[in-house]
């Protein structure tokens, strides 16, 4: 390993954040790094093509995950208040509050002034702040790139790109370890390393919940029982859901999910569900682990029971 990527190294390891500016910043040059077939002497990105970058991790996890970036819901960071005008401003043309991709989302906001603008903005706050900050630890500046304030760019070497693609995997995991470590000092939110990860790299897939539902008709003697209205459900109406959302769950557990109607369930989004809806729950698992014989399934009900998950998850929810 060669005394370039031991500064980064260094860098990564001796950050003392408040917020994440610092570990988006790093992610979003590694990546613009990796991507570029830019090998000349020099290689340069704007400060606009780092902030997009960053842009659309916020985006993608707050819209997806609702992960707050800094411990101070009351002073939100500029570039999260940007994201937050960007996915307003996307609902409103799109007329739809189905999270997606930044990257889908992006093909239909680059032609709004809105967009450039936001954009133009935050690249502004990256001069004024990290660009700078990132280079600072332990008393000391790393030479890790050259930086224009004033042109509001940052410029590589050729050996430092080919340095950074090649230990681009081991950097970013690293990023995102010490992402996921600070934001679960300020998010009630389980399996946030996971939703770093995934929601960084546009890797998360949410699967078809159709399997459970013969398992969650065994709850009402098979009969197809709206959770929520108590009404019949008729055959090409029956829907699985997840009663705690599924972006604050980020998994299908069986002790989570109830049948319901189809426009109910899209209806319902990621709203909190009520103290009522939680003891329903609780009293539902309660008669469904005596019904179930499959195995894995019982298991699971038994463990959720047992260790109050339903409680816990909902308690989490609503810090």
């Amino acid at each position: 390993m060669n005394s370039y990527i031991k500064q980064w190294l260094e860098i990564i390891e001796n950050m003392n954040n408040d917020n994440t500016y610092k570990l988006a910043w790093g992610r979003a040059i590694i990546e613009l790094c990796f991507e570029t077939n830019q090998l000349d002497k020099q290689v340069t990105f704007t400060f606009q093509h780092i902030a997009k970058k960053m842009i659309k991790y916020y985006w993608n996890q707050t819209y997806f995950f609702h992960l707050d970036q800094s411990p101070n819901k009351k002073k939100i960071p500029i570039l999260v208040q940007n994201v937050n005008l960007l996915i307003d401003l996307y609902e409103s043309v799109q007329r739809t509050h189905v999270p997606v991709w930044f990257d889908k989302a992006e093909t239909i906001l680059k032609h709004e002034k809105q967009y450039r603008k936001i954009i133009n903005d935050s690249a502004k706050t990256l001069k004024n702040d990290v660009s700078w900050r990132f280079k600072l630890a332990n008393k000391k500046e790393y030479d890790l790139y050259y930086l224009d304030k004033n042109c509001m760019f940052i410029s590589f070497t050729k050996q430092q790109v080919l340095s950074l693609k090649e230990y681009s995997f081991v950097l970013s995991q690293l990023i995102n370890f010490k992402w996921a470590q600070l934001l679960e000092k300020f998010n009630h939110s389980p399996r946030i390393a996971s939703k770093v990860k995934d929601i960084s790299d546009n890797t998360i897939k949410r699967s078809s919940l159709t399997k459970y539902k013969n398992i969650l008709l065994k709850s009402n003697n098979y009969q197809a029982i709206d959770f929520y209205t108590g009404k019949v459900l008729q055959e090409n109406d029956i829907s699985v859901d997840h009663v705690i959302p599924w972006p604050f769950m980020y998994s299908d557990d069986i002790w989570n999910l109830v049948l319901t109607s189809k426009s109910n369930n899209s209806s319902k989004s990621n709203i909190i569900p009520s103290q009522d809806v939680i003891e329903s729950l609780k009293e539902r698992n309660a008669r469904l682990v005596k019904l179930i014989n499959d195995s894995k399934y019982k298991d699971e009900l038994l463990l959720a029971i047992e260790n109050d998950y339903v409680d816990k998850f909902y308690l989490a929810m609503k810090i």
